[in-house]
């Protein structure tokens, strides 16, 4: 299928699970672990390694659920409390701040990779004309490691804008960060169209906000109706545009 003109659309992209993820996931935590923990006790607080991970997988998780499901962002110094707090730590001026950088680096220590096809096909919507833009939900990464990051990957001159949750106060599947996607392309939330691989955070989120969507679902889980799925990247574009122009479209079984 020959991908249609997109110029007229917005296409915003999901990162995390989408376009990258983590060669190794289970070492970001594990390194946060052992730094919290060397930081801690250097502080003078006697704390145990498993301590200190029981509080840092609580946290993450109490925090995901809450973006997840309320659209929640918490900042870095309430996600930090979070942690301090089962632990009986102050989060002294002195301390935060050493957190701070642990906190906002430890997913590197995940190894990011690219999807794979995913710099193939970002490549393939640029063709389209369609204005490209990066929305992402972020916890413990800050928007500015994001930001380094992408430029190590070569990701960031695919995309005209980025929109991270830290940033916005808000995170997907609120409707207000779809908003913000077309307000700041000068256009309407009808000719936005999101992929991402949550079906809650991108494609209910974006279709509850009036945009159009497409499902990534890269472990073949069965597919919902309301949106164009796809198991691969390389059938990105052509999910595109039958989520744009669904008039013209193709039997889903061709992109799955």
């Amino acid at each position: 299928m020959t991908a249609l003109d997109l110029s007229d659309w917005t296409v915003s992209l999901d990162l995390w699970g989408t376009l990258i993820v983590h060669s190794d996931l289970p070492a970001v935590v594990d390194w946060r672990v052992a730094e919290f923990t060397r930081v801690l006790q250097a502080f003078g607080h006697n704390v145990s390694a498993a301590k200190v991970r029981d509080a840092v997988t609580a946290t993450d998780r109490l925090a995901l659920d809450r973006q997840r499901h309320d659209g929640m962002q918490p900042t870095l110094g309430e996600l930090l409390a979070g942690i301090l707090a089962p632990l009986g730590v102050e989060p002294t001026a002195e301390l935060i701040p050493v957190l701070e950088v642990v906190h906002t680096h430890a997913a590197l220590r995940g190894c990011p990779r690219l999807v794979d096809g995913a710099e193939d096909a970002l490549r393939a919507l640029v063709t389209t004309g369609a204005r490209l833009v990066l929305t992402s939900n972020t916890l413990s990464t800050s928007p500015q490691v994001h930001r380094q990051l992408l430029d190590d990957l070569e990701l960031a001159p695919f995309f005209v804008d980025m929109l991270f949750s830290g940033e916005l106060g808000i995170a997907k599947p609120r409707p207000e960060v779809f908003a913000t996607v077309a307000e700041r392309a000068h256009s309407t939330t009808a000719m936005v169209v999101h992929a991402g691989d949550d079906w809650l955070t991108d494609v209910r989120g974006a279709l509850d906000a009036g945009c159009r969507a497409v499902h990534y679902r890269p472990t073949g889980r069965p597919a919902r109706r309301g949106a164009p799925a796809i198991t691969a990247l390389d059938q990105l574009v052509d999910a595109l545009s039958i989520a744009c122009h669904p008039a013209i479209a193709v039997p889903s079984s061709e992109l799955q």
